[in-house]
């Protein structure tokens, strides 16, 4: 379905925040640097004429804080990327990746669909290290009556989101998510984008990271993680209009992003 269709069909449609807020201390994973922030000029440091004075910040944040879309270089297997390209002949420290950098990935303006599984299963939060599978997945799109369409962006939501402020949110040895029969189920249907409301998108833990390494590397699908798809579930928004736009950064294997669904 083009945008057109999908935005002729939504007519003033309601727009949801599907990006968590960016702030010092938020929860980060183990392996990833944290937020940083600081309002380097106050108000009252810089002034102008007439009292007008303005302030200034500086942030530092990882590719994949917060929600954020993978690059297709993210991962290797064997020290392989996409397209069998060798990971030391494309990667620099200061350069990043001469191949998938994120300044390569498209913006994100397609139809979204939400697949609730965790309300499809009755359940607020789904328990951790709960593999989400193929026939789960197909089971959930026909309780709500969607049709998966090449180009789409699918989000799947597990509730685990809710442990956001919980302090065990990115907790390692265990997180409901997709599984790789799920993935190839996805994948079969062309779509353009795959998210979560995990910080993995695949269930956890498999330190083989089948999932990303099959979108990535072998399908060339894009994930987005740490969705929040709260407000979608409880309007059951299935469809909507999707957006997400990555930062331009030369050579990154990742970038946080902006995602808003309008419904």
């Amino acid at each position: 379905m083009d945008i057109g269709t999908v935005i002729g069909q939504l007519g003033s449609g309601q727009v949801f925040e599907l990006s968590m807020d960016l702030h010092q201390g938020m929860p980060h994973h183990p392996v990833h640097p944290p937020f940083l922030y600081s309002m380097v000029r106050q108000h009252g440091t810089v002034k102008y004429a007439e009292g007008v004075s303005s302030a200034n910040d500086i942030f530092v944040c990882g590719g994949h804080s917060g929600t954020h879309v993978d690059s297709l270089g993210h991962f290797s297997k064997d020290l392989v990327l996409r397209e069998g390209h060798r990971a030391e002949d494309v990667q620099s420290l200061q350069g990043g990746l001469a191949v998938f950098g994120m300044e390569t990935v498209k913006a994100f303006l397609c139809r979204g669909l939400l697949l609730d599984v965790a309300a499809h299963r009755g359940e607020a939060v789904m328990a951790r290290g709960h593999a989400i599978g193929h026939r789960e997945l197909e089971a959930t799109a026909k309780a709500q009556g969607v049709r998966l369409e090449p180009g789409d962006a699918v989000l799947v939501r597990t509730g685990w989101i809710n442990r956001w402020d919980a302090g065990d949110y990115f907790n390692q040895e265990g997180v409901p998510g997709v599984d790789l029969s799920g993935a190839r189920w996805l994948a079969d249907h062309g779509i353009a984008l795959a998210g979560a409301d995990n910080y993995a998108f695949e269930v956890v833990p498999d330190m083989r990271k089948p999932v990303h390494c099959f979108f990535l590397i072998e399908r060339g699908i894009h994930i987005l993680e740490v969705a929040n798809l709260e407000a979608l579930s409880r309007t059951r928004r299935y469809e909507f209009f999707f957006a997400a736009l990555p930062l331009k950064v030369r050579g990154a294997t990742g970038s946080p992003v902006r995602a808003v669904a309008v419904a």
